[in-house]
């Protein structure tokens, strides 16, 4: 993206961009607020200006019958197949693993899962922010699930990667402003706020944008003010004094102030030992120069030892000295690791099901808002019928008795002449012809969207046993597969965009844990070095060829009785052993843990601890097995040795003994 100022500043530049691009989304935008009132029940009817009086909020049950708390397990796999890579792809796997763990990511898919079905999709924000840290360690991933209207795309491009910009905004306070982007109070004061909000918050725009070389920018703002902006978003930043030129740990010029300082891109790091990876292979600290594919070779003097190993000598003069010849050597130079930088906007859609020519899904809301608003019609006569109609009194038109009627709300006065003096009016009317076609509109709303009683785990007649009862349930769910498949591409989009900023930023190796086939927890360390490689022409480069997906089969959301059964048949078939075995009750028990069967994890150390208990009393009795055999041996040698010596008190010949 070109930034043209023509004769304005950068702040109008964006400022202008970001209320072009906001313009010509202003459909897209009028459509999600629409979507949004429609699931918090709006009464509104469509071409009229009567509201509906009773509303039955079919979008809401049926949006929240779809909802999940499964979250996509990672899955990583290389694409050149060899020992280290698949090492390396099994390292990254469980530092996702982790980060499922970490990060809030049950309180973000809550609110993902009811946005992609309300508004069509949901949007990521993947950061990476250097102001987390730990005793060992600097920097870490920072994740957000964003609502639709917090993001402005460019206009009439579809998918993120081929955007040249796109913006976000916040709601933050004016004192996060100041400590996030280091300014004044004062200038924190001027920033914009949206309607209705206290003077303590403000609203924030970031724009991600590619520049001239491909390189992501940011640019921040708010209001009138100019908070941040950042050629080359991805690249390490050195803050280099502008009078010496050295880094700031390294200036020695005196009153240095923050604004003697300005901030460069790094490039590269220089290695000052040699760094071991985690399959034993080291990268040296210093390394061969090689150009055009071949090694450079210099000469050098050396020593030249004899056949025995000393020194040679040669006269000099009247003297001796060691004798030197010219050798050629690799030339060597201090090794340069290249800084890893990703080259894609940190941002991920989650489409709920995909569209043509849209940068969100297609929403829930949009196809059954038909069903609502006719539902919301038929609710309202029928509520105005059952209002209007009943059993009232009739008194003679020359009552003088207290008129309150509170329980009928009326009281009809009658001529005598043409009704009793006391009498009752029955204004009843039937609602039944409503309700059945409130129910019809609310099956075909289900219909579009797939659901079934069974799904939603009310009475289903059309199920006479469990199994079928199953099955119903996973037809449901396969007409439903299209969202899953669509949120498990999004969590493979985040999953790379965190494996490439653990590439650039984390210097330092991350701790991670994983369960070994046993069930037992097992430490491990993510190291950013362990994927550097050299080419043929001696350039070190990271290799990020990684392919990222999430793993399927643990959407049991819906069907997690069906997996206990099948773990059951499995276990009782002999499928893991002999049932008898604790070892066999423990495999069982532990994929039960896995389907998060209640208190198998108590079940789990049950078992462990009878194993341990066995092998504690199997271990005594080999012991106790040894020291037999043992006695039985010296009990024979001394039986042995008590013969030999009759014998010889018997004068017996020690020969034939």
């Amino acid at each position: 993206m070109r930034i043209e100022l023509n004769g304005g500043t950068k702040l109008s530049f964006f400022q202008d961009l970001y209320q072009e691009a906001r313009s010509s989304l202003e459909a897209l935008f009028a459509k999600l607020a629409q979507h949004a009132e429609q699931y918090k029940g709006s009464t509104k009817i469509d071409g009229s200006n009567v509201e509906a009086s009773h509303v039955w909020n079919i979008t809401y049950e049926l949006i929240e019958s779809q909802v999940t708390t499964y979250i996509p397990n990672p899955c990583t796999s290389p694409k050149m197949q060899s020992e280290r890579n698949e090492r390396n792809a099994k390292s990254v796997e469980t530092l996702l693993r982790n980060k499922r763990d970490e990060l809030a990511f049950e309180k973000m898919n809550d609110m993902d899962e009811r946005l992609s079905y309300i508004y069509g999709g949901s949007v990521w924000l993947i950061e990476w922010d250097n102001s987390i840290r730990t005793h060992n360690t600097v920097g870490d991933v920072k994740i957000s699930c964003l609502s639709p209207t917090r993001f402005v795309g460019q206009p009439n491009i579809y998918e993120v990667k081929d955007m040249e910009y796109c913006f976000i905004t916040f709601e933050t306070t004016k004192e996060d402003i100041v400590r996030k982007y280091g300014v004044s109070l004062e200038v924190a004061d001027d920033a914009e706020s949206e309607e209705n909000a206290d003077d303590k918050t403000a609203t924030l725009y970031v724009c991600y944008y590619k520049n001239a070389e491909d390189k992501v920018c940011e640019y921040v703002w708010s209001g009138e003010t100019e908070l941040l902006d950042i050629e080359d978003y991805y690249a390490r930043k050195r803050r280099i004094c502008k009078h010496c030129g050295k880094r700031e740990e390294l200036c020695t010029c005196e009153n240095a102030k923050d604004s003697f300082y300005e901030l460069q891109n790094e490039d590269y790091e220089e290695l000052e030992r040699d760094i071991v990876q985690s399959d034993g292979n080291i990268i040296p600290a210093m390394s061969e120069v090689i150009k055009d594919g071949q090694i450079v070779f210099e000469t050098q003097k050396q020593q030249v030892l004899e056949v025995d190993g000393s020194m040679a000598l040669e006269d000099a003069g009247g003297g001796f000295a060691p004798l030197m010849v010219d050798v050629q050597v690799p030339k060597m130079e201090k090794t340069r690791l290249p800084f890893y930088t990703p080259n894609i906007l940190p941002v991920v859609i989650r489409k709920n099901t995909s569209e043509e020519d849209s940068l969100l899904g297609q929403s829930d809301c949009e196809f059954i808002r038909p069903q609502q608003q006719a539902v919301n019609k038929i609710e309202s006569r029928i509520l105005q019928k059952t209002l209007g109609s009943g059993v009232y009194p009739i008194v003679p038109e020359d009552f003088a008795g207290d008129m309150d009627n509170s329980i009928f709300q009326k009281v009809f006065k009658a001529n005598p002449n043409t009704y009793a003096q006391y009498g009752r009016l029955d204004l009843s009317v039937d609602i039944s012809k409503d309700i059945a076609e409130a129910d019809r509109i609310y099956d075909h709303a289900k219909r579009i969207l797939g659901i079934t009683d069974s799904y939603q785990g009310q009475y289903d007649s059309s199920a006479q046993s469990g199994r079928a009862k199953q099955l119903q349930i996973q037809q449901a769910a396969g007409r439903l597969d299209s969202k899953r498949q669509m949120k498990n591409a999004a969590y493979a989009e985040i999953d790379q965009i965190i494996f490439q900023y653990y590439l650039a930023y984390a210097d330092e190796p991350r701790p991670a844990t994983y369960r070994d086939a046993q069930g037992n927890l097992q430490n491990y360390l993510f190291n950013r070095y362990d994927f550097i490689e050299r080419d043929e022409a001696g350039e070190y480069y990271y290799n990020d060829q990684y392919l990222f997906r999430t793993d399927a089969t643990i959407d049991i959301e819906k069907s997690r009785e069906l997996l206990w059964q099948e773990n059951r048949q499995n276990f009782q078939s002999g499928a893991y052993g002999d049932p008898a075995l604790p070892q066999t009750q423990l495999i069982f028990w532990q994929n039960m843990e896995k389907a998060h069967y209640p208190w198998a994890n108590d079940n789990v150390e049950r078992i462990k601890a009878e194993i341990a208990r066995q092998n504690e009393i199997a271990g005594y009795q080999d012991k106790i097995a040894r020291l037999t055999e043992d006695v039985k041996n010296r009990a024979g040698y001394e039986n042995k040795l008590l013969q030999q010596i009759k014998a010889l008190k018997g004068g017996t010949n020690s020969a034939n003994v």
